[in-house]
């Protein structure tokens, strides 16, 4: 795809992205339900509509700051995938993750002490289980790989 029809595409996701969190603040204004999960629905429209709007307007703040520039755009295709910047990507996910592993068990025992719904706690026990079977199938892949 040539650059104006993705710089079209990301304009009109910006636009519903706008939309969609101007929606959730009108649902937001509008709602008067009991009902827990009709109260989330705009707090989500919120949620995805200011991801969508960040994401694509970062990509068109790109697009117009490197519009007239050909070296800048082959400098950062070049820093994208050079090898020293892909290593300190994966290294930065990898204590990421493993930051992540302790503060997730930490919470869980937090949950359980405090005394929260046995339906959330298995919830995330599932959440904190599968994850740590994906990365266990990732390691014993990558071992028979290397």
């Amino acid at each position: 795809m040539n650059r104006s029809k993705s710089i079209l595409k990301d304009w009109i996701l910006v636009f519903f992205g706008v939309a969609l969190v101007l929606t959730g603040f009108y649902l937001h204004k509008r709602i008067d339900s009991v009902n827990k999960t009709v109260l989330a629905i705009p707090y989500l429209f919120i949620g995805i509509g200011c991801g969508v709007f960040g994401h694509f307007m970062g990509n068109i703040i790109k697009y117009f700051s490197t519009k007239n520039n050909k070296e800048l755009i082959r400098q950062l295709e070049i820093d994208k995938k050079d090898e020293r910047n892909v290593l300190i990507a994966e290294k930065s996910k990898a204590k990421a993750y493993d930051l992540m592993t302790y503060l997730f068990a930490a919470m869980l025992i937090m949950f359980s002490l405090m005394g929260v719904d046995k339906l959330q706690i298995i919830i995330l026990v599932a959440i904190y289980l599968s994850i740590q079977i994906y990365a266990v199938f990732w390691r014993s892949k990558f071992e028979k790989e290397m």
